[in-house]
């Protein structure tokens, strides 16, 4: 597929754009644009038990409405499943994937995986074999060492097994983990990711997944995250108010704000977009969390 100099944007159908799903959409746009590139939406569709009915059709008229423009088709995550499978194929032929049957419950919260099914190496058959089975899931190997030059947050380095430990790539009912869908194909079809903050730990274990399979990291950006006045993340968990609620313009100018730019006069929403890009300064970007706009 192509990749080139390509932005781009993937929200899940799980509920209305809200503003820290705005700003997002607008530092990714800004920032690909500035650098002459194209801009895509991704339709992150994967986890059908999470879904809402109709929300694609809305995320995407709310981007309309805020007059973002992408280039090229809409990309679907869930019509690339096969591609998905055939990409753990890979994964289970290198020897890096085993069945896992740990329950949340039985796993210490907020800990790193300790390897309790390191031993159970699923055998390569074949790419097109359908590994995962309803009683374990499939844990992916995360060996060696993560770089990431942050256009935002700066330079680091993890050590995997330490930072991030063995995740789940195919999940025990069926479906393709977030973590192996948004690696593939953020390889395969963005040469720049400009995203929250909340996502520098996915970042790591993407990062992971895409050096396991020989494939390429886009370059990363996360902009602040914004919290409300109780210091939580704004997100559809927190029933954020959607942006289609509010007028494109101000809310767009104060995004802008947010995002640490320099101000400038607009009357109209094309006008808007036609300045924003070309004063786009991703070093201006704040990079800790913010209170809302």
């Amino acid at each position: 597929m192509y990749r080139g100099l390509t932005g781009r944007f993937a929200p899940s159908p799980t509920g209305d754009l809200h503003a820290g799903s705005l700003l997002a959409a607008l530092a990714s746009y800004c920032d690909i644009k500035h650098r002459g590139g194209r801009w895509r939406v991704r339709i992150d569709d994967i986890d059908k038990p999470r879904s809402v009915a109709g929300s694609s059709t809305a995320i995407l008229k709310s981007l309309e409405a805020y007059g973002f423009e992408w280039d090229g088709d809409i990309l679907w995550q869930g019509r690339r499943l096969e591609h998905y499978s055939e990409r753990l194929a890979e994964l289970v032929r290198r020897g890096l994937i085993f069945s896992c049957n740990c329950s949340r419950r039985s796993l210490p919260a907020g800990e790193i995986y300790p390897g309790n099914c390191i031993e159970r190496t699923v055998r390569y058959a074949g790419a097109r074999a359908s590994y995962p089975v309803a009683e374990h899931a499939l844990r992916c190997r995360m060996l060696g060492i993560v770089k990431l030059d942050d256009g935002i947050q700066g330079a680091r380095i993890l050590k995997l097994q330490k930072s991030i430990g063995d995740i789940i790539v195919w999940r025990r009912d069926g479906l393709v983990s977030y973590s192996l869908a948004c690696a593939i194909d953020d390889a395969e079809t963005a040469s720049h990711v400009v995203r929250g903050a909340d996502l520098l730990d996915s970042t790591a274990a993407q990062v992971g997944i895409m050096q396991a399979l020989d494939l390429v990291p886009p370059y990363y950006a996360h902009i602040p995250v914004a919290v409300d006045t109780n210091g939580d993340k704004l997100s559809k968990h927190s029933k954020a108010q959607g942006i289609i609620e509010l007028e494109p313009l101000p809310t767009l100018l104060q995004a802008w704000h947010f995002l640490g730019q320099c101000a400038f006069d607009a009357n109209s929403l094309s006008e808007f977009w036609r300045y924003a890009p070309t004063l786009w300064n991703l070093q201006s970007v704040p990079a800790r969390t913010r209170l809302p706009l």
